[in-house]
């Protein structure tokens, strides 16, 4: 089978590039395929893990010009036998379009990577001219259902986690809450720091937050920490490649947290519990996949700071396991995804 993979704008950080190289890696060794890039990634490392045997084609530059006909050229010479798989829902009506014009059958399949609500990223309604739906969550499964799709055309894939065997995390058992952030350092926007960063103020000097990522806001982040007076609360770690083994060396967190106001699986969370780090998260949507209250993690009411006080009080007096912790990732674990995404590309 032929199969070409559309990628919108990646930094090539995230977790979505993680599941990328893990399902194309996986399809290569019994199909052809194809991955489209339509951006240039600030970090290419993410396309150096893929089987050579994926063909990449990518923008000659970031203009929108370059971008639309690398599109054309791909969606125009497209066969009958051919599944076009679109992870950006901007360009899925585009593509629905074009097929119309050129009289060709191939299939179109919507595989998005966030929440369909609480953004403005994307026209939602772009992606109901897909063919076929892959949903990363239950909630964008849900979100699909939401905008008149057929649930027969929804499939829950959820994401990949591969098994880890090493030493779990063990909490310092210190009277301070550690607690360690992954992802863009933002304030504003999706990853919602200032959240974060108003509830420590609120919580007082028993918690301390070490952040992982790269910068996104021009310092943002830490001015606004020295400004309400948690900056020695902080440590800014940047970005690293041996992630999970700082953070277990280093760290030993009581809980990774995430204030986010929207995700769509949060590839971070599985991640951190397959170490046996429990997560203290808001309540966005795309959190339900993952948290077992209290086996795993606990909730917050997104926007409530005494709720999170409270709640990151209880995180700090619960005792977590860090096996128990990790066995409620299975359904994640790489070979059970593998059968799920065989199921839907055979």
């Amino acid at each position: 089978m032929k199969l070409t993979f559309v990628c919108p704008e990646l930094s090539g950080n995230g977790g979505t590039e993680t599941v990328i190289d893990k399902a194309l890696n996986h399809l290569v060794k019994r199909h052809q395929v194809k991955l489209v890039v339509t951006s240039i990634p600030a970090n290419r490392l993410w396309l150096d893990v893929l089987d050579p045997n994926v063909e990449i084609l990518q923008v000659t530059s970031s203009s929108k010009l370059s971008k639309l006909s690398l599109l054309l050229k791909v969606l125009w010479q497209a066969s009958n036998d051919e599944t076009i798989v679109m992870l950006g829902a901007n360009v899925i009506k585009l593509a629905a379009k074009i097929r119309q014009i050129r009289r060709r059958h191939w299939r179109l399949i919507s595989w998005i990577h966030y929440s369909l609500i609480n953004q403005d990223i994307f026209n939602p309604q772009n992606i109901t001219y897909a063919d076929e739906h892959w949903a990363i969550s239950t909630p964008i499964a849900n979100q699909l259902a939401d905008l008149g799709i057929e649930k027969g055309s929804i499939h829950l894939l959820l994401n990949p986690v591969t098994p880890y065997t090493g030493p779990l995390n063990h909490p310092l058992g210190d009277k301070v809450v550690r607690l360690v952030y992954v992802g863009q350092i933002m304030l504003h926007g999706q990853k919602n720091l200032q959240e974060l960063l108003d509830g420590i103020k609120r919580y007082g000097n028993g918690v301390h937050l070490d952040l992982f990522g790269a910068k996104k806001d021009d310092n943002l982040v830490e001015k606004y920490a020295k400004e309400i007076g948690v900056l020695d609360q902080c440590t800014f770690h940047g970005w690293t490649t041996n992630l999970w083994k700082e953070v277990l060396e280093e760290v030993h967190p009581n809980a990774l947290v995430l204030t986010s106001k929207y995700e769509g699986l949060p590839m971070v969370m599985i991640e951190a519990m397959a170490h046996g780090i429990p997560c203290f998260t808001a309540d966005f949507s795309g959190y339900e996949d993952v948290i077992i209250p209290s086996k795993n993690g606990l909730v917050y009411h997104l926007g409530d700071l005494d709720d999170f006080t409270q709640t990151l009080e209880r995180v700090r007096k619960t005792d977590f396991y860090s096996t128990e912790v990790q066995n409620t990732m299975c359904k994640f674990y790489d070979d059970n995804y593998y059968k799920r995404l065989k199921q839907l590309v055979d």
